[in-house]
């Protein structure tokens, strides 16, 4: 990854572009969000432009094509999720990408689940290497803290015209409010991004199915304790 390689917005490409860029670098970047706000002080999209702005940071390095944010009521039924993403991977996987990449935080574990089991369903269907991930799992998973000190640094790096601390309560938050900066945010998008981008990379050049097996199982594992 010594040289920049070749991504491009889905939106903007002509359909040409868009096959050019698949032929070099056949990675599809499909960020997802769940539209609520993650603390009174922080936007309803707030997850949406974290996880939008870690894949675009990765795609940079890896290269390929990055989709705009597929948003998601969590009102909805996990099914419709599960069908949703189901659609987009079909999609893509008929266009020549080789793997995607979904990023976004699952709020449940259910949710968690189902797009472990529909990326396994791509690899199975369409031979399409599907890495579905948080943003900033690969750092540490503690960083995910719903609005909280690390992504609230997060969208004052991002978004700092939308973050608003006089939505907190005088004794809520006194932490985030204190701690909580553009340059933390700065460091923590940077590691999220690297560490995204290696990975990626790894399965992409490798076809390294098993890496991502050995993440979901863990995943899986985690829930089931937590059932005990």
């Amino acid at each position: 990854m010594s040289t920049a390689p070749e991504c491009g917005y889905c939106v903007d490409l002509l359909p040409a572009r868009q096959q050019q860029l698949i032929a070099k670098h056949p990675v599809c970047w499909l960020p997802w969000a769940t539209l609520e706000a993650r603390g009174s002080h922080l936007p309803r999209g707030g997850a949406g432009f974290i996880a939008e702005a870690v894949a675009e940071g990765a795609a940079r390095r890896v290269g390929g094509v990055l989709y705009p944010v597929l948003w998601w009521d969590a009102a909805a039924d996990v099914a419709l999720f599960r069908q949703m993403l189901a659609a987009r991977l079909s999609s893509v996987a008929a266009q020549g990408f080789q793997t995607a990449v979904v990023i976004g935080f699952p709020e449940t574990s259910a949710i968690d689940l189902a797009q472990i089991e529909t990326a396994e369903a791509a690899l199975a269907q369409h031979q399409l290497l599907t890495l579905a991930v948080s943003p900033l799992e690969l750092v540490d998973e503690t960083m995910q803290d719903h609005g909280a000190l690390w992504e609230t640094s997060l969208l004052l790096a991002l978004h700092p015209e939308l973050v608003d601390f006089g939505q907190l309560a005088p004794t809520d938050g006194r932490d985030v409010r204190d701690v909580a900066n553009p340059s933390l945010g700065q460091h923590a998008l940077a590691l999220a991004i690297e560490r995204l981008a290696k990975a990626v990379y790894d399965v992409y050049k490798r076809r390294n199915a098993a890496a991502i097996a050995a993440l979901y199982q863990q995943r899986r594992a985690r829930y089931y304790r937590s059932t005990l």
